[in-house]
This record gives structure tokens, C-alpha cells and sequence, in this order.
């Protein structure tokens, strides 16, 4: 705005000039802001790479205090930033000479082969156990190749060559190694502070002179804390079961560790990298590959774990597998959730289906009564426990199964308070499986801390648990005690059949709850089959810390806005009053003394409106709001799939299982005519599900298949996700299946 003077008035003295009005910095205080913000943005992103590199710098400190495993140079894949990784996890079973023979030389063999699939894009956490029997032709570097158990590449080769068999026998590229033995894992499994685990069995064996010789073993069954000589002994027994059984004892263990100590694992990250890094030998000691790694958990946090069998043919001395289902095992287990061929899972689906008398009625499940014997039994050992021992009153088992164990005994807490217990085995299978129901005073053990998900049977509300994909534990609470049904160590009871015994389980002394659940109730009970997976600490902070930093700068930008607007208002203001000064100037000047003069009417002034503070204060409420309820609405959207959510239009597949001709075709032809795809029709048989119609949607296609009801609505349809056997009977991945049952 240029300067405005007035002309010197006739007779009078010389008029002030008026100043010239501040140059107008539009973006002054944008400018100011935005440094500020970029200033805190810096410091905190310094402040945390400090921390980050601090962080670093201790894990590959805690890592070098064992000697480096040398591998060559093309035996390990390399990695890169955000890529996942494979790790081969191995146990030493290396230990001083039997106590019968001083001088006696125990030679090493890998004990335990497992590998670890840690992938940012999928859902689950992979652990594959590597049968240590499986027979495999092994290459000696310089000798002659030889057939033997893949576990004797270590004795042989070293990490090197057991590394190398088990990348050419499975096709699977290893990131890196770890490997620890038998003392370096007691010592850490007592520097943690034991675990908590059920221990699934009794385990009895002492070496005698002239007998079998073995690695020793003296355990009872039930849920107990496991410090490192039990521990050593649980992972470590190889003998009176199967290699899946072995391996699946193995996996159990790593998962009440991670269980146990995985949230509480930032807290005392500390302690733990000093434990890690003494237990183990590795690969992994350069900054650049550890990052890696630890970027990877970080993105991985919170999954479940999936447990993947090895597929193999258990024989007296070896166990075999075809490369059919070798590649079947290592698919499982690279792929996550994705499921394997139809036909190689159909007599398995049928096994744990409930078995239905009769169409229109309910399916009846695979469980034969409990021996009476078995009841009296209890009933004896009932008044020595402070509370009623309830029995099931159904089991799965077969015919040469061994009889029940019950045991009563006490469990001592992380406080060391005692707890009176009982503990019930049930033999389930040829095999060596053994399921476990127990009852305890203690209100919460570790074992049931956060289930994965809850149902309402009758009068009781029981908590379900599950190990990735599998149910591992049902539990429910009466009066002062609580009760639990645990799976066999391969988790091989279907969850129908899990939360059936638990129905069944009631107290033997006294009579059956009036409103306590029934078989007929479990029978066509919708359960649920796949865990949630958790929200990890880390995850939910940092989404508050998101959610607070929008609110945060949307309030800031609103008060920069703001405050731009009244100061424009106010610097019009001026220069409006200054014009008017200017003109009303001579005017005054020139009138005589005592006179009136007479002023011309000018711009009324007024002053900039103070209301800005509140309209501030609902605008970044609303905004607030608005980002919350998206936080919320995504969120919720992610529940409802444990994997994604679906884009697009999901096709179709009906199929007929009443027997009644054309039924499938007549529902198709009306999704059709109101432009559904539909792009399966057939009939199939034996659904065995409850009479009825179903619309089965896989994750992410809820909406969808709600839609697809309300065409149907006639039929009365049942809207529930699809079940993983299900799924794989009738063949249909990702489609939105319509079935006549």
C-alpha cells in the first residue's frame, strides 16, 4: 500500500505524513509453524534412531557372546530390509558321557529341526518341524553319499551339511541358523524363570546297566512350572511316541514361552537378549542383517503361530515321505493359511466331522461314554480336593486305549503360592495322543490368559484358545474353581469334539446342573474355528500416538487458518481507517477556531470478532471425531477377517446336497438375474450339516453374502463363515458358497 500524505492546509501548520502500512507477509506465520514442526519432527526422529542404533548395538553385543556358526558362502540366502525370512532353528544334543560309562563319547545329533517362516504378508507365524528319522540320502563333502536319517547330516557335517540336506531335500532357502545344545537351554529356560506348561503324560525312564539306553526322563502329568532340568527332559525325549508327536511337544513348549513372556518381552528386553545371546550360536552377529531380522519381528508382532506337520510315513525304524508330500508340507508352510489338494485332505475332514443319523437331524458327535469304573474311581479321589472334581462324561478314545490316569496334586504360582489341582489323561489314539482335563483353584494360570475367542453352551460360558488355526484349550470357571480341556500335543480333536467334552465334563459327586449344556446343544452349536490374532502392545501404542498426532495437527492447521483470517480482517480494518484519516485531516484544519466543522461520514471500523476460539475448539473436536470413528470403522472392518478384506465381487458357488433335482440350478438362476456371478452349480453329498440352507463366505465377504441371503430369503438361509474343511471338500477357495443341505 503505497503512502498517503494530505497538501499542506492554507494558514495552518503542515500535516503529519501518515506512515506506510507493514508490508503484507502472507505466509509469515505458516513458515514459522511449519519450521517448528519440522524442528520437532527431526528431534524426535534423532532421538529415536539414537535409540533404535542403542537397541542395535546391544542385541548384536548379546549375540557375540558365543563364537560365530561359519557357514559357506552360498549355504545361507541372503536378505534384504522388509523381506521375509526363513529360519532353521536346531537342537544340540550334545552332553557329557552316561554316568554308567565316564569315558563313553556321546555323539552329537540334531535333536530338533525346526523352521521358522516369518512373512510380514501373511497372517500366521510358520513352524515346520523336520522329522529327525526321515530317511534321506545324504552327500558327505569328499566321501561317498549315504542313506541314513536326515539328523545324522550333523553328526557327519556339522550346520553346514545339515543346512545343505535340508535345502535339497525340501527346496526351502534357509536366511539363517541357530543353533543351541542341551546345557546352553537349561541354563536359559532357568535365567527366564521357567515355564508353565501341561505336560501331557507320564514320562518315566532311568538308564539301568544292561537296559535300553536313553536320555532320562521323571515327569508327571498336569499343568506345572517347568524350570531347565524338566524342561531339558520334556523337549528332549525321543522315544515312546511318534516323530510328529516329538516335534509337536517341542512346538508346544516354544508357545507357552512366547505365551508367557511375549508381552512382557519389550519391558525386559534387556534380560532377555543376554539370555538369548548366551543360548545360542548363530549366523547372525553383522548390524546390517540383525536389523533385518528385527525389523521383520517387529512387522510380524501379534500373529499367531500355525503349527505345520510334517507329512511322512511313520515306520518301526525310519520315516519316509514322498516328494508329493514333502511338497505339500513345505507349501503348508510357506504359504500360511493356504490350504493343501482336496483329496489328500478328505479322509481327515470326514474323521472330524460329527457324525448325523438320520437328514433331518442333528449330527451326533464321535465321542463314546466314559467307563463307569472310570467315575468310580473319581468319586474316591473327590473328597481330597477342596472343590468338585468334575469328569467328563464322554471322551474320544478307541478301543485298546490305555485306561485314565487321574492324578490330584498342588501347583505353585509365580508368587509361590500352592494351589490345589487334578489332573485327568485321557488316551485318544493309537499313536501315543493324550488329551487333559484338569480343575484347579488357581483363577489364572498363565495357560488361559487372553483367549482367542467365547461361547455361551446352557448355563456356562466357556473360553476357547487356539494355537493358529487349531483349538488348543477350552476352559470355563464354577464357583471358586477353574476347568480346562486341553488338545493332544498334534491338537488332532476336531473343536466340535473338544467343546463336547467339556459340556460333558460334570462334577462326580452330586447331580448334573438343570441348566448345564448338552451333546445335542454342542452338536448344532455354529462354533467358531480360527483365532483373532492379538493386538500387540507396540501396535495399539502406536495407534493412539497416530490417532493423537492427526487430532494434534488438524488443530493446528484450523488455529494457523484462523488466525490467518482475523488478520486479514484486522489489516483491512487499518488501512480503512487510515484512508479515512487521511481524508477527514484537511478537512479539520481548515475549519476556524471554535467552529464546527463539518465531517464527512465515513467506513465504520469494527473490530475483528473474538469467536474464533470456539468455532477452533468444535472444528477440532469434529475432526477429532471423524478420525477416531475411521480408526474404529477400519478396525472393525480388519476383525472381520483374519486375513483381509475382499475387493470387488466375490464369485459364487451353489451346490445341493438334499437330493431334490434342480434345486442348486434354481438358486443360481436367481443370484444370476440379479447380476451375481455365479460360477459353480453341482451337487455334492454328505454336507453333514444341520437341515437347512447355508450362505458360507470366506474372509473379508460378509456384506456380500448378506446380500446374497436376502435374494434367498425364502429359504430361510443361515449366514456363517466358511470352515477350512468345508472349504477344502467342496473345493472352493475365496468363493462365496450356497449349500442345500
Amino acid at each position: 500500500m503505497s503512502a498517503v500524505t494530505s497538501p499542506p492546509p492554507v494558514g495552518g501548520p503542515p500535516a503529519d505524513p501518515i506512515r506506510p502500512e507493514p508490508p503484507f507477509r502472507r505466509w509469515w506465520l505458516a513458515k514459522r509453524v511449519l519450521l517448528a514442526g519440522l524442528g520437532v519432527v527431526l528431534l524426535s526422529a534423532g532421538a529415536t534412531t539414537v535409540l533404535a542404533l542403542n537397541e542395535l548395538d546391544k542385541v548384536v553385543e548379546a549375540l557375540g557372546q558365543n563364537r560365530a556358526v561359519k557357514l559357506g558362502s552360498k549355504v545361507l540366502a541372503p536378505t534384504s530390509r522388509g523381506a521375509p525370512e526363513t529360519l532353521l532353528l536346531v537342537g544340540d544334543d550334545r552332553r557329557p558321557p552316561p554316568k554308567y560309562n565316564p569315558s563313553g563319547l556321546v555323539l552329537p545329533h540334531s535333536n530338533e529341526m525346526l523352521l521358522v517362516r516369518v512373512d510380514p504378508s501373511k497372517p500366521t507365524i510358520s513352524m515346520l518341524s523336520i522329522p529327525r528319522e526321515l530317511q534321506v540320502a545324504i552327500y558327505p563333502p569328499g566321501g561317498q553319499p549315504q542313506v541314513n536319517r536326515i539328523n545324522a547330516a550333523y553328526t557327519i557335517g556339522g550346520i553346514q551339511l545339515m543346512t545343505e540336506t535340508i535345502k535339497r531335500v525340501l527346496g526351502v532357502s534357509v536366511n539363517h541358523v541357530f543353533v543351541v545344545t542341551f546345557p546352553k537351554f537349561k541354563r536359559a529356560v532357568d535365567e527366564m524363570g521357567c515355564v508353565y506348561l501341561t505336560v501331557d503324560r507320564r514320562y518315566y525312564h532311568v538308564n539301568e546297566p544292561g537296559g535300553e539306553q536313553y536320555f532320562e526322563i521323571n515327569l508327571q502329568p498336569g499343568y506345572q512350572r517347568l524350570c531347565g532340568r524338566e524342561a531339558l527332559e520334556y523337549v528332549a525325549n525321543r522315544h515312546e511316541d511318534t516323530s510328529l508327536t516329538r516335534d509337536a511337544r517341542d512346538q508346544r513348549f516354544l508357545l507357552e514361552v512366547k505365551a508367557q513372556y511375549g508381552p512382557t518381552l519389550f519391558e525386559s528386553r534387556e534380560r532377555f537378549e543376554r539370555i538369548l545371546g548366551r543360548a545360542v550360536e548363530t549366523d547372525l552377529h553383522g548390524s546390517g542383517p540383525v536389523l533385518d531380522l528385527l525389523e521383520l519381528l517387529v512387522q510380524s508382532q501379534g500373529k499367531p503361530v500355525r503349527q505345520v506337520h510334517f507329512k511322512v510315513n511313520l515306520l518301526p525304524t525310519y520315516d519316509t515321505a514322498t516328494p508329493q508330500q514333502i511338497h505339500e508340507s513345505v507349501q503348508l508352510f510357506l504359504n500360511g493359511t493356504s490350504p493343501v489338494a482336496k483329496g489328500k485332505l478328505s479322509a481327515a475332514v470326514h474323521a472330524a466331522r460329527p457324525r448325523q443319523h438320520g437328514r433331518g437331524g442333528p449330527p451326533q458327535l464321535s465321542l463314546v461314554p466314559t467307563p463307569g469304573s472310570a467315575i468310580v474311581q473319581a468319586r474316591s479321589a473327590a473328597p481330597n480336593l477342596p472343590f468338585p472334581l468334575e469328569y467328563p462324561r464322554s471322551r474320544q478314545s478307541f478301543g485298546g486305549a490305555a485306561p485314565d490316569t487321574l492324578r490330584t496334586y498342588d501347583v505353585r504360582d509365580q508368587q509361590g503360592h500352592l494351589h490345589p489341582s487334578y489332573v485327568i489323561v485321557v488316551n485318544s489314539g493309537s499313536l501315543g495322543e493324550f488329551y487333559d482335563v484338569q480343575g484347579t483353584t488357581w483363577s489364572e494360570p498363565p495357560l488361559l490368559s487372553n483367549p482367542s475367542d467365547e461361547v455361551r453352551v446352557g448355563a456356562r460360558t466357556f473360553s476357547l484358545y487356539y494355537a493358529g488355526e487349531q483349538l488348543r484349550t477350552v476352559a470355563w470357571r464354577e464357583g471358586t474353581a477353574t476347568y480346562w480341556v486341553q488338545n493332544t500335543l498334534t491338537n488332532s480333536i476336531a473343536p466340535r469334539e473338544m467343546l463336547g467334552i467339556a459340556a460333558e465334563t460334570q462334577p462326580v459327586i452330586g447331580s448334573r446342573p438343570a441348566a448345564g449344556p448338552s451333546l445335542a446343544t454342542v452338536s448344532t452349536l455354529k462354533l467358531p474355528s480360527v483365532a483373532k490374532a492379538p493386538t500387540s502392545t507396540f501396535t495399539a501404542i502406536g495407534s493412539l500416538a497416530g490417532l493423537l498426532s492427526f487430532g494434534a495437527l488438524a488443530m493446528l492447521a484450523y488455529l494457523l487458518l484462523a488466525r490467518q483470517r482475523e488478520l486479514r480482517t484486522l489489516r483491512q480494518q487499518v488501512a480503512n481507517a487510515m484512508a479515512l484519516e487521511a481524508r477527514q485531516r484537511p478537512l479539520l484544519a481548515a475549519s476556524p477556531a471554535g467552529g464546527t466543522a463539518t465531517v464527512q461520514p465515513g467506513p465504520t471500523i469494527y473490530r475483528a470478532p473474538r469467536r474464533w476460539r470456539r468455532s477452533v475448539l468444535i472444528g477440532a473436536l469434529v475432526v477429532v471425531v471423524a478420525a477416531i470413528l475411521a480408526v474404529v470403522g477400519v478396525r472393525v472392518l480388519s476383525e472381520g477377517s483374519s486375513i483381509g478384506t475382499v475387493s470387488g465381487p466375490v464369485p459364487i458357488a451353489v451346490f445341493n446336497a438334499t437330493g431334490a433335482p434342480g434345486a442348486a440350478h434354481t438358486v443360481a438362476r436367481t443370484l444370476q438375474a440379479n447380476h451375481l456371478s455365479v460360477r459353480r452349480v453341482g451337487d455334492i453329498k454328505n454336507a453333514r450339516l444341520s437341515h437347512g440352507a447355508y450362505v458360507l463366505y470366506p474372509p473379508g465377504a460378509r456384506a456380500q453374502a448378506e446380500q446374497v441371503a436376502r435374494l434367498i430369503a425364502s429359504l430361510s438361509p443361515t449366514v456363517t463363515p466358511i470352515q477350512p474343511q468345508l472349504q477344502n471338500t467342496v473345493g472352493q477357495h475365496g468363493d462365496i458358497v450356497v449349500l442345500l443341505d
